[in-house]
């Protein structure tokens, strides 16, 4: 097998957030944190939070699962079944009223299409009030005193957010340009065996929805279809597979048992979870190859050169015009060329692709 992997070129962007795009992240916040207000002078209108009882009552009876007490309730946002909070509008806090409504003909249990009678009672009626962009919102929702330095906290998540991105599109464009660049045959039975599990996680992803069969109803779709469009990116995952376990050997890379734990660690304080809580979900073996596909990856991407891409006719909002790409690393060396290699035992753990790749998941 033979590959090109060092001394590639791909395009790098890097980004930058516009004031007009931080003014309306800040308005964005602002909405997202409104302050609730008590009012006692006016009726209910839609947009407020109403807090109420309520029974429900079908031919009389009070029905199980119809009963709540200080719910708390957006008039507008459909929470509860049509009707129901069209007739709340209007009323005050101390206020009842019985409501009557008729189950939509598709309501599950055996309600469908019955009429009912709520009987509510209103404790209070809240407004929401968005607040002015100033200190005091600043002190309200975060840990600062002032506007301004929340703004710079924000530009500074955004800006570094925005270049993770760009540095997971350069790095896929890297690995991408490395799996293209195989000339070896693989082995259809590689490809299937990839595009099969790409099947089985999807059918998982799926099922945590709604029944798997019911999707191939609504969709048209079924195994032979799902199969058949896995097999593009199967491949491409096989060939990056094939690619980073060579590059490992080529670069004889190594993972310590440090590493292994410090990576384990990491990952614990990411998902906000014990170490010893991720050790049943990862074993050391899977976290000991994910650590040499990422040393691969490395390589790749330290000896490529970044350029910056064609200047586009419409450039978005956020995007910094003129500014100059750095290389990730430069190299005078020539391309070199991992000759020869057998196809690996055992791949690494399949993460050099990216998620992207995953298109049957």
């Amino acid at each position: 097998m033979s590959f090109v992997y060092k001394g590639l070129k791909a395009n790098f962007e890097k980004l930058t957030v516009t004031e007009h795009e931080l003014d309306r992240q800040m308005d964005r916040l602002r909405q997202q944190t409104p302050r609730v207000i008590p009012v006692t002078e006016r009726a209910a209108k839609m947009g407020d939070d109403v807090v109420l009882d309520y029974a429900g009552f079908v031919d009389g009876k009070q029905f199980e699962g119809g009963t709540a007490k200080e719910q708390v309730l957006t008039l507008g946002s459909g929470m509860f079944i049509p009707g129901f909070e069209d007739q709340l509008i209007g009323l005050k806090a101390g206020d009842e009223k019985d409501l009557d409504i008729t189950f939509p003909e598709d309501y599950h249990q055996d309600r469908a299409g019955k009429a009912v009678v709520f009987k509510v009672k209103v404790h209070e009626v809240k407004e929401k009030e968005v607040p002015a962009l100033d200190d005091e919102f600043a002190k309200d929702v975060s840990e600062f005193d002032t506007l301004k330095d929340l703004k710079a906290d924000l530009k500074k998540k955004i800006t570094e957010e925005r270049q993770k991105d760009a540095d997971r599109v350069f790095e896929e464009n890297l690995m991408n340009q490395v799996a293209e660049n195989i000339t070896a045959d693989i082995p259809d039975v590689m490809v299937e065996n990839q595009a099969h599990q790409y099947l089985d996680n999807f059918k998982a992803q799926i099922s945590r929805q709604f029944p798997y069969e019911e999707y191939k109803k609504m969709t048209g779709m079924d195994d032979a279809k799902l199969l058949e469009e896995a097999k593009e990116p199967a491949l491409r995952q096989v060939k990056m597979d094939l690619a980073t376990a060579a590059i490992i050997k080529a670069e004889n890379i190594e993972a310590s048992d440090e590493e292994v734990e410090a990576e384990f660690a990491k990952m614990a304080e990411q998902f906000g979870m014990d170490v010893e809580m991720v050790k049943k979900y990862l074993s050391k073996e899977q976290v000991h190859d994910q650590i040499l596909t990422q040393k691969a990856v490395a390589v790749v991407v330290d000896s490529a050169t970044a350029e910056k891409p064609a200047k586009k006719t419409a450039k978005k909002a956020e995007t910094a015009e003129g500014e100059e790409k750095k290389p990730a690393k430069k190299t005078t060396k020539k391309a070199e060329t991992a000759e020869g290699e057998e196809k690996p035992k055992k791949a690494p753990a399949k993460k050099a692709a990216k998620k992207e790749e995953k298109e049957a998941e």
